[in-house]
């Protein structure tokens, strides 16, 4: 890969990972007066009820996958004209769908909430307006999909850096806001964040619409690309599914065995490592288009070098973060929130682990997903995904606690990351051996190495503000000279070697 090709995806990972720095500092606060202005039970209803919509959207997510693939990898050909024809394709398959959940959350959608869930009698007219703006919500994502994907595969992140921020402080004010408004704070959160996103979508169409002239639509039908990204979609889909599964399937044990206050210690277990991830995903995000242009231009060695490097990059930020985080769980969550919900700790700390085998598993799927060839990897993948309700389920009716389901995730989450190995082998050409010593071996051995010292202070120090400060300076410091040292090669320390000066001498005025 070429010095250029380096240099715009480290320049897309600062645009991304200061968004997502100033955004999670903002997003953790908010969250707490989200929980302070909702309650525990409101929080956890929005939750739980937020997540049947995306049940009923899992097409979507399958096109989303198949339109940001087809999109790059026009671009990757170099082909002008047909990425404008992959484009109002997407627009018209998406508007589709977006037709399709909506009948879908009206009527099943709407029999659920009111039928199967364990929500509060005086609560369930809050529930169902919540439910319906959730729904426009949706809708809008779906419509808005063709155009995001356009700005990612061209890889304008700068766009997302700035909306982001903006969209981070608006959330702050509407939340404020929250405490001054005397009706139902839960209805009128779920249309707020409505209109909120419908200002962001018509802010990216015209960008869109400015910035990429192959973006324009036309009143046109292309059978050939139809059936080609509706048969990716559809195996993408059994995919879609067992995801979605896994997650709102989850959400929904808890809500059964637990009621929505554990749906409101996953809730808030979730947005911690949300937070982390996304401060950590800017890697990945800048280099999923790379990972997909590379292997359309037949440069299968450099793609499988390229899905390495980010593989092991994104662990290293996602475990300088996670490592404190996981050692100081509960006394970061009496400082940040007013109430915390019963089992919010070890909720954390097991999303978080399952957030560091992702970090596995993303640069794979993406390289995967680019080959297009992705039948037998989806059936072999989900299927295993799929076993993670069932095994829960009969767990927790045995009696087990209610962190199982979690746990589960974990193992098969494990198991699906050495499934898609396996396929990476077979597809791309990826060496076992290359792998584990450019990946596993280094990771293991900083990650390793990188607790003893934090470890020893968290033993040893009674909980506050001084062992936090300590175990984060330590944790960090220990990682960076770790990963600098032990977990990059020769050639990535020369890279960061030969960008960071010239930026450093520039901002310091060193001639």
């Amino acid at each position: 890969m070429s010095y250029a090709d380096n240099k715009r995806i480290a320049k897309n990972t600062i645009y991304l990972y200061i968004r997502t720095f100033v955004s999670m500092i903002v997003a953790l606060y908010t969250s707490r007066k989200i929980l302070e202005a909702l309650g525990v039970d409101d929080f956890g209803i929005f939750n739980v009820v937020g997540g049947i919509i995306s049940l009923m959207s899992f097409i979507n997510g399958s096109m989303s996958v198949a339109t940001q693939r087809y999109l790059t990898y026009e671009l990757g050909r170099g082909t002008e004209g047909q990425f404008n024809k992959v484009f109002n394709m997407a627009v018209y398959i998406h508007a589709i769908i977006a037709v399709i959940v909506l009948i879908a959350a009206e009527t099943m959608g709407v029999w659920f909430v009111n039928t199967q869930l364990n929500i509060p009698e005086v609560r369930m007219e809050a529930a169902n307006w919540v439910f319906q703006a959730t729904i426009l919500t949706t809708i809008l994502g779906i419509l808005q999909t063709p155009y995001n994907a356009a700005i990612i595969s061209h890889e304008h992140m700068h766009i997302y850096a700035y909306v982001g921020l903006g969209e981070t402080l608006a959330k702050l004010f509407i939340v404020w806001g929250l405490f001054y408004y005397p009706y139902d704070r839960l209805s009128i959160w779920g249309f707020a964040i409505f209109l909120l996103q419908f200002l962001i979508a018509m802010i990216y169409r015209m960008y869109c619409s400015r910035q990429f002239p192959e973006c324009r639509l036309h009143l046109r039908w292309n059978k050939a690309i139809f059936n080609s990204m509706v048969q990716f979609t559809g195996w993408n889909m059994f995919g879609t599914i067992a995801w979605l599964l896994k997650d709102q399937g989850i959400n929904i044990l808890m809500n059964l065995f637990g009621g929505p206050v554990a749906n409101a210690a996953r809730g808030v277990s979730c947005q911690v490592s949300g937070a982390i991830q996304n401060l950590t995903g800017g890697v990945q995000s800048a280099v999923n288009p790379q990972l997909t242009k590379r292997y359309a231009a037949h440069e299968s060695e450099e793609t499988c070098d390229l899905m390495c490097k980010s593989s092991k990059i994104s662990y290293f930020l996602l475990f300088t973060i996670a490592l404190p985080v996981m050692m100081e769980t509960d006394f970061i969550l009496d400082l940040w929130l007013v109430e915390v919900p019963p089992m919010t700790a070890s909720f954390t700390r097991i999303i978080i682990i399952e957030a560091l085998l992702n970090a596995f598993g993303g640069p794979m799927i993406t390289s995967l997903m680019a080959t297009g060839n992705i039948k037998w990897y989806q059936i072999v993948v989900s299927s295993s995904l799929l076993f993670i309700i069932p095994v829960a389920y009969l767990l927790l009716k045995s009696g087990y606690s209610i962190e199982t389901p979690l746990i589960v995730s974990v193992i098969f989450i494990m198991i699906g990351n050495i499934v898609r190995l396996m396929f990476c082998k077979k597809q791309l050409g990826l060496a076992f051996r290359q792998y584990t010593w450019n990946v596993v071996f280094p990771i293991a051995g900083v990650s390793a190495l990188a607790i003893i010292f934090p470890l020893g202070i968290h033993v040893y120090m009674t909980e506050g503000w001084s062992r936090l400060l300590i175990t984060t300076f330590v944790s960090c410091t220990a990682m960076g000279i770790l990963t600098y040292t032990i977990g990059l090669t020769a050639s990535e320390r020369t890279f960061i070697i030969s960008y960071v000066t010239p930026k450093a001498k520039k901002f310091f005025h060193i001639d």
